[in-house]
């Protein structure tokens, strides 16, 4: 029994690279509107270029599925809705989604358009994909960090469709988990603005000390190749193997998706003989690549996932550098591979900048001199304006023949195979030519002539004769598989009316292929003033509560604590409510004190209930951020943790913890991994249960304003806030031994990453050898703490990652503490500032915003 054909899912960042995928073998392709993609750096597509492109597709079997995959701020949900159902009118085949409140949206407005999670949503356990089912998700992209066990496991408990990506660029942080572009340059990853910081270079510090690294951009991964292992993922039954590459050229995307087309089919045709050719993985490495992964699908890739001694496409070693010539400036290389004139190259070791170490050759010489081309073996100079020492790899990056053949081909026409169609055709004396045509997926059509058929006075016209030309069918997509022509007694028909007919059969075909996915449109105008109107009900119903209670609500101060003391310090500083997270981050042992368990004592959270009690304070306990299958029984131990102990509730950061509380009837608070940017995303988490939710970090006061008004909603005013959460430990990958278990070295001390401004980032670790970036710099928005108040959160947090000193902790919260209780006594702003709690401190978001 033949395995499951897996859809290939295949990029386009423009028409151009749409048609190349296309015609190079996809099964569907995923694109995106210029307006709420991922991707906003491409050249994305017009509304006039969506409809044409998903006509184009559907015409030859092929799905479309559009990204609207970005987080959406408050003003922007009405449009995005217009866009989907817009999307919706034109046939698009599913919606790749990120934001929550849209997806709510989608559901209650667009019941029949099918929507995809986005790896942005990261979703990574069984729970949160059932969360994502219950919400009206169709299929899942997973999150690139789970391994082929897992997505089993996950299609197995859930029967979700589920797509995964098996080629192209990773990301070091979990997709929907990165604030590293955000709150460095103010070009959000989650709005489709990522400016790729990870690409740059770092420094590795331990204690205050450089430890010295094999190449420097740490943060950099290879590319994903997963050829050598197709037959496992096909094996698993995985829905959809998605290429990624919407920045990526046309004649890359034609390149990756052939192979991958050609590998597919063949494993299908016979498993027993699959192979992958040396010529189908170099072309893969030639067309880009940061050095090859498999990323997580088989095994922690540890050491071996980042590529720290070039960022940039390497594509393959060309030749070897065997001198430079000074006055003409030209570099001497003996080539291993062929070199032509239009090709790119770039040297390794060449003393310049390693965005400046590539160059097209535009000319080139032998002891022949100048020459359009050169073959392995040769000797030949290059123009080179750097020089680079005898001995330096050159890597061909650029192969001009192989681009432009396969810019070529993809345009002919010529690659995709024909659609076979069924013909039949009646025809008698007297009567119209009567045509039907039928293809495979169930279209038919069926015309008559208005010519009516002559009888033979002469020479009759033969059933060969008609069969031959009913079955020129030219330049169309479609190929006569089946023909059957009736003819009664001798007629005569002229050609040009069985080419009129057979023409416009065609035609009428096409138009049935693409209009069968159109659907009828709606009235977008009445969803928002149904919204409006249940948002005016609402306030209407706060109003009158409001004016029957006449009972302000006091702000509370949160502090978000990881240790005993901690929570010591936070209480004896005047907070109302702890989160209380003992043993989620690895403490070295420099710190004097021994390392705790992997599963946190319960004798810890019996002393931090007991000691919140004491001070009548709220208490809630800190579950993971990312939760894997294998570790939710450690999640539902916190549950019972608090349900024995009588701790408030948990605080959660994905939806499968989520899902676990609301079906364990756990109280819960949403933290901000969950990623609330507007009032629909907001209402969905109340929906679902949340008592109160934590603000996006990435919205401005007058963004936070136009959510908080909604609910019970927190915001940060304090702390360094996360900025990646990694499963590569960079210590571990660089540090630890390379001959299986880590040997956990960021136990020796603390350890942060300098960037090239001399920035420093400090590193923590979990207790799954997951690693955390923290910001080089702590929010602090002491002085803006009416402003903060005046926006109308119900709460103001402090966060303490990071920070291990008790009495900085107890210092900061004494800081908001009477900061809070000076503006609600006196209405004004208090005399403290940021200065009294130290130096190096920023504003975040909260007046900057982002893209």
């Amino acid at each position: 029994m033949k395995p499951e054909k897996p859809e290939l899912l295949a990029p386009a960042g423009g028409m151009e690279a749409f048609v190349a995928a296309v015609e190079n073998g996809a099964d569907a392709v995923y694109l995106g509107a210029r307006a709420f993609s991922a991707r906003r750096y491409a050249s994305n597509f017009s509304e006039e270029e969506l409809e044409e492109a998903i006509d184009y597709a559907h015409l030859r079997g092929v799905k479309v599925y559009v990204t609207v995959n970005t987080l959406l701020k408050e003003k922007e949900v009405e449009n995005a809705l217009k866009l989907l159902s817009w999307l919706r009118q034109i046939g698009t085949d599913a919606i790749i989604i990120q934001d929550l409140g849209l997806i709510s949206l989608a559901r209650k407005y667009l019941p029949d358009l099918p929507l995809h999670a986005s790896t942005q949503m990261t979703l990574h356990n069984s729970e949160g994909v059932e969360f994502a089912k219950k919400l009206g998700i169709e299929r899942v992209v997973l999150s690139r960090e789970c391994s082929l066990e897992e997505i089993e496991q996950m299609r197995k408990k859930t029967g979700t469709e589920i797509e995964v990506f098996i080629h192209g660029a990773l990301c070091i942080s979990y997709s929907g988990q990165c604030l590293l572009s955000s709150l460095i340059g103010g070009r959000s990853g989650n709005r489709g603005f990522c400016a790729q910081p990870c690409r740059k270079k770092y420094r590795l510090y331990c204690e205050g000390k450089l430890i010295k690294t094999t190449g420097s951009y740490l943060l950099s991964p290879k590319d994903l190749n997963t050829t050598s292992g197709l037959g496992a993922l096909i094996g698993a039954g995985i829905e959809s193997f998605k290429i990624e590459g919407r920045m990526k050229r046309p004649e890359y995307v034609a390149g990756v998706v052939r192979i991958y087309r050609r590998l597919i089919d063949r494993y299908i045709e016979n498993p027993a003989e699959y192979y992958v050719s040396e010529e189908e993985q170099e072309t893969l490495t030639q067309l880009f690549n940061r050095g090859f992964t498999q990323g997580y699908f088989f095994e922690n890739p540890r050491w071996e996932l980042i590529s720290r001694e070039n960022p940039h496409n390497r594509g393959v070693p060309a030749g070897t550098v065997i001198g430079y010539d000074r006055r003409s400036s030209r570099i001497r290389v003996k080539l291993s591979k062929p070199l032509r004139l239009g090709d790119g190259i770039m040297v390794e070791n060449a003393e310049t900048r390693p965005e400046d170490k590539g160059k097209i050759i535009s000319s080139m010489y032998t002891g022949k001199g100048q020459v359009y081309s050169a073959g392995a073996g040769d000797t030949v100079e290059i123009p080179f304006d750097s020089r680079a020492p005898s001995g330096s790899t050159v890597y061909r990056t650029h192969d001009k023949k192989l681009m432009d053949s396969l810019k070529k081909e993809s345009e002919s026409g010529s690659l995709r195979p024909k659609i076979p169609v069924f013909i039949m055709a009646i025809i008698a004396p007297g009567r119209p030519i009567r045509l039907e045509v039928k293809d495979r997926d169930s279209n038919a059509v069926a015309i008559e002539s208005e010519y009516l058929v002559e009888k033979a006075k002469k020479q009759p016209t033969s059933k060969s004769q008609i069969e031959k030309q009913l079955s020129k069918l030219g330049n169309t997509i479609f190929e006569a598989a089946e023909l059957h022509v009736t003819v009664d007694g001798d007629i005569f028909v002229p050609m040009g009316q069985l080419n009129e007919l057979r023409t416009k059969a065609i035609e009428q075909l096409e138009n049935l292929r693409i209009f069968r996915w159109k659907r009828k449109p709606l009235d977008t105008q009445q969803f928002f003033e149904s919204e409006e109107k249940e948002s005016r009900e609402k306030a209407g119903q706060e109003t009158e509560k409001t004016i029957l209670e006449s009972l302000p609500i006091r702000p509370m101060l949160s502090v978000s604590v990881y240790s005993l003391e901690g929570l010591e310090g936070a209480l004896a500083g005047g907070a109302d409510r702890i989160y209380f997270g003992e043993g989620l981050f690895r403490r070295p042992e420099t710190s004097g004190k021994k390392e705790s368990p992997a599963k946190r004592p319960e004798a810890v959270f019996e002393n931090a209930v007991a000691e919140a009690q004491k001070a009548g304070k709220k208490i809630y306990f800190i579950t993971p951020k990312l939760v894997k299958d294998s570790r939710m029984e450690s999640v539902e131990k916190i549950f019972s943790i608090v349900r024995g102990l009588g701790a408030d509730g948990v605080l959660v950061s994905n939806l499968g913890t989520l899902g676990l509380a609301k079906a364990g009837k756990i109280p819960f608070i949403v933290d901000s991994p969950l990623n609330i940017f507007n009032s629909h995303t907001f209402a969905l988490l109340l929906q679902e249960g949340a008592q109160m939710a934590v603000i996006s970090p990435e919205l401005t006061l007058e963004e936070l304003k136009s959510v908080a008004s909604h609910g019970p909603a927190e915001c940060i005013v304090y702390g360094r806030l996360e900025l990646i959460e990694s499963e590569h430990c960079l210590t571990g990958g660089l540090l630890g031994n390379n001959k299986g278990q880590c040997s956990a070295p960021c136990r020796s001390g603390k350890f942060k990453l300098v960037d090239e401004k001399n920035y420093e980032f400090p590193l923590l670790m979990d207790y799954e050898c997951r690693m955390h970036l923290l910001n080089s710099r702590s929010l602090c928005m002491l002085e803006y703490v009416p402003e903060i108040l005046e926006s109308g959160v119900s709460s103001l947090r402090i966060e303490t990652l990071g920070m291990e000193n008790p009495d900085e902790i107890r210092k900061v919260t004494r800081a908001y503490r009477k900061a809070i209780d000076i503006y609600l006594e006196s209405g004004k702003k208090g005399k403290d500032n940021c200065e009294k709690l130290g130096k190096g401190f920023t504003t975040g978001h909260y007046f900057r915003g982002v893209q």
